[in-house]
């Protein structure tokens, strides 16, 4: 995670509500009253605020309730079962003419970059008579076919990008079980850096200079809390190798922000003609969720002097 999106689905918390009540009312309404069922029933009952409203954490709690609520492997894996015929991500991520579904929800998402690499935009179009419309993968932070009674829970959606999602990147990875940044409620805690790379380490003076050649710069992620889950998610995104890709662009970069402060207070004194800070990273630095590479840019500007208020 380099971003965190707390307040993301902030636009959709009362719509998704009353869509997952409903779903649920009309799914417990097809049971046919086995003793699974019944069992399934009790559990969603005395669990439902926290699928329906929980935050992270609740989501963490309803977890541990399910493994205490259904003892054993074969019990759990029918009750399983059962779950998903209500719970059901499919009908709900597909194109249809619903009222509320995941395009509708991911068209009021708050940001529109992967919030776990933040290289890859990740933007809606509502389908229509003249458009296919697409939006974003959503991954479930606790995975939807191990834990169904949370596949539609709305803080449990992260909208991200196809290779942060994908076999490659998070596949079957259960973050319940090996915790990783969670962009929905913990703080961003991995910084960036342009640093020299090893061969040059020893050329501090010529680095700062910017007189090395392009190549001998790369840039570095830091981790700066939550050093556990950080690295994770590092690893598990392959963080390292996908900005590194970046390290000439943020050369370029640093390299013009380096000078800066000289150059505004030359114009300030000189000119009628203001050099801002946003003109070179592209965006107003408290806008630096929503495009992508945008904190890599802004804690550019951090390690070369610029003045972010």
């Amino acid at each position: 995670m380099i971003i965190s999106i707390s307040d993301v689905w902030v636009a959709s918390v009362e719509e998704h509500a009353s869509f997952l009540e409903e779903v649920i009312a009309k799914g417990i309404a097809k049971f046919e009253g086995s003793y699974v069922e019944s069992m399934v029933i009790s559990f969603i009952s005395a669990n439902k605020d926290l699928i329906v409203y929980g935050r992270p954490p609740d989501l963490q709690q309803c977890i541990k309730n399910f493994f205490s609520f259904f003892n054993g492997e074969l019990f759990r894996g029918c009750a399983i079962e059962r779950m998903k015929r209500i719970f059901d991500y499919d009908a709900f991520s597909a194109k249809s003419s619903k009222p509320w579904t995941a395009y509708h929800l991911c068209s009021q998402a708050r940001y529109k970059v992967c919030c776990y690499c933040q290289t890859v935009e990740t933007g809606t179009c509502l389908p229509d008579e003249d458009t296919k419309g697409y939006r974003p993968p959503i991954d479930h932070y606790f995975g939807k076919a191990e834990y169904p009674f949370l596949a539609l829970s709305l803080f449990n959606f992260i909208p991200c990008c196809e290779k942060c999602n994908g076999p490659q990147m998070k596949g079957e990875i259960d973050f319940s079980e090996l915790p990783h940044l969670n962009p929905l409620i913990d703080e961003e805690s991995i910084e960036f850096s342009l640093v020299p790379v090893p061969a040059a380490a020893a050329k501090l003076a010529e680095f700062s200079a910017f007189s090395l050649p392009r190549e001998q710069y790369a840039l570095e992620l830091i981790s700066t809390k939550n050093h556990n889950m950080s690295a994770c998610s590092i690893k598990t995104f392959q963080l390292k190798s996908r900005y590194a890709a970046y390290s000439g662009r943020a050369y370029y970069l640093a390299k013009r922000l380096r000078g800066l402060p000289a150059r505004q207070k030359f114009y300030e004194d000189g000119l009628d003609f203001d050099v801002e800070l946003e003109d070179q990273l592209e965006f107003k630095p408290g806008e630096y969720k929503e495009v992508p590479y945008g904190k890599a840019r802004l804690c550019l500007a951090k390690q070369f002097g610029v003045d972010l208020t």
